[in-house]
């Protein structure tokens, strides 16, 4: 029988403060730590989201990351476009990436880049769940 375990590790280093950037002016910035896998997930109609963290940062206003699990044939939104740009790495399954446009076959191992505001989402093409991670950013500079 084979165990596999996964852990998001995130090392960040201290570059002073960024004052009053963040969630609600919040002083709190998140430090080097480890996020276990978990099973707690929210189902919803196209699969599930697990959220890991969504914190300010030493360097960013915010870092944002979830797993999210997309069930076969679906989409979790419809094309859209947002500031902060993003990865997403396919763990299992096989996504569509729709990108102003174009589209793009990316299986277990692919990694997605999503720039910001360029119109987007992605589609489970495959027969089985698709699970990806999905980690987001914001700059301090972004909106400016």
């Amino acid at each position: 029988m084979r165990t596999s375990l996964l852990a998001i590790v995130i090392v960040l280093g201290s570059q002073g403060s960024l004052g009053s950037l963040g969630a609600q002016g919040s002083e709190q910035q998140l430090h080097s730590t480890v996020f276990p896998w978990t099973a707690d997930a929210n189902a919803n109609a196209w699969g599930a989201v697990r959220q890991v963290v969504r914190e300010k940062t030493p360097t960013l206003r915010e870092l944002e990351i979830h797993i999210s699990t997309l069930k076969p044939g679906l989409t979790p939104h419809e094309p859209h476009r947002h500031q902060h740009e993003e990865l997403i790495i396919v763990k299992e399954g096989t996504l569509e990436a729709f990108q102003d446009g174009r589209t793009h076959r990316v299986e277990a191992g692919g990694i997605i880049f999503q720039a910001s505001n360029e119109l987007h989402n992605v589609r489970n093409i495959g027969s089985s769940p698709a699970t990806y991670f999905v980690v987001a950013w914001t700059s301090p500079d972004a909106g400016k």
